[in-house]
């Protein structure tokens, strides 16, 4: 009889992302175990489970899968991760081993480069300060708040990608209708790998820094940390747009607030360097060219991942090959969520 482990603690995220039709296709395929408690299996806990399990199922919140663990779990085919990077959750043993690694990163791209496509139009076009403006009895430029920025097209524009990924690819597709430029600098770009989107080339780190747009898709590696500077936001032309919907380490923050605060730059930012709680002031107080989102550019994905990593569990069922197997290539160059742990602050 075939085991499954379904990791995730009872709970709204649970619900959201583990609706009770996905749970009993889930259940269908063997015996399943779902975590009965509101938080994580303890490390103790899973060592109990591991060793009678083939099939492990995790999420967003999932610790560490590492060698000594996996050592309790001699039956284990298949990590199913329904969420996005698995750096922080397998390690290299998996691939040692040969068990396969799935992820619903793939999935969660297209929502995210949704997400960030409509950062970028309504950055571009100042819709939150012209709302704010108008609430406060203005009218385009005329009364109100006195808040009256510029309003630019995507139209045309000169876009540039730091990284390309998973999100770059679908944010790519989505921006051909607007008969944009895109310049994409990523140090691990392979040949060819733009052929699909003439209006895109590969760049160096400046060219793409100086674009009208700048959209930042890069994995935060100890590399990539703060990796958008001072001297990196220089680079952008004036009333040029950053958005940044990949990690907040990726962009030093302080240094974020000065260029805003003078007005050169706008941003439209989704995530942070400490998330889920109160930000900076400064930051707070950047109402006129700064736009906060609370990490939401991939929340509609929502079981949607889970969908499509059930599909793949009943393809390896099957005996069929997985389409959402993570490469040991990928898994060293994912996202790695507790890089900030290791890293010393400046």
């Amino acid at each position: 009889m075939l085991n499954l482990l379904l990791t995730v603690p009872a709970g709204a995220m649970r619900d959201q992302y583990f609706p009770v039709p996905l749970l009993t296709r889930l259940a269908a395929l063997g015996n399943l175990t779902i975590n009965p408690h509101t938080r994580q299996y303890t490390r103790e806990e899973l060592c109990a489970l591991l060793p009678e399990t083939d099939i492990v199922l995790t999420h967003w919140g999932s610790g560490k899968y590492d060698a000594e663990l996996l050592s309790h779990a001699p039956r284990l085919k298949l990590l199913a991760h329904c969420a996005g990077t698995v750096a922080h959750i397998v390690c290299e043993e998996f691939f040692q081993r040969g068990i396969p690694v799935l992820s619903a990163n793939s999935v969660m791209a297209r929502y995210v480069a949704e997400g960030a496509l409509c950062y970028i139009l309504s950055g571009l076009r100042s819709v939150n300060a012209y709302d704010r403006n108008m609430r406060c009895g203005g009218w385009r430029g005329v009364g109100g708040d006195g808040v009256c920025p510029a309003v630019h097209s995507l139209i045309g524009a000169a876009v540039g990608m730091i990284g390309l990924g998973s999100v770059g690819r679908n944010l790519l597709s989505m921006l051909r209708p607007f008969s944009v430029r895109v310049k994409v600098c990523d140090p691990y770009l392979l040949e060819g790998a733009l052929d699909a989107w003439d209006f895109a080339e590969s760049a160096s780190f400046s060219d793409a820094m100086s674009c009208d747009v700048v959209t930042i898709h890069a994995s935060q590696t100890p590399e990539t940390y703060h990796m958008i500077n001072a001297a990196a936001l220089a680079l952008m032309p004036d009333d040029a747009l950053l958005v940044n919907t990949a990690r907040g380490a990726i962009v030093d923050l302080d240094a974020l607030i000065a260029e805003a605060q003078s007005g050169r730059i706008r941003a439209v930012l989704d995530v942070y360097e400490t998330e889920s709680v109160p930000q900076k002031a400064e930051l707070l107080q950047l109402t006129k060219n700064v736009t906060l989102q609370p990490h939401l550019a991939g929340m509609p994905s929502g079981a949607s991942m889970t969908e499509e990593i059930l599909c793949d569990i009943e393809r390896f069922l099957r005996g069929e090959a997985p389409q959402l197997c993570v490469s040991h290539t990928q898994f060293l160059h994912m996202t790695q969520e507790f890089l900030l742990d290791t890293i010393p602050k400046k």
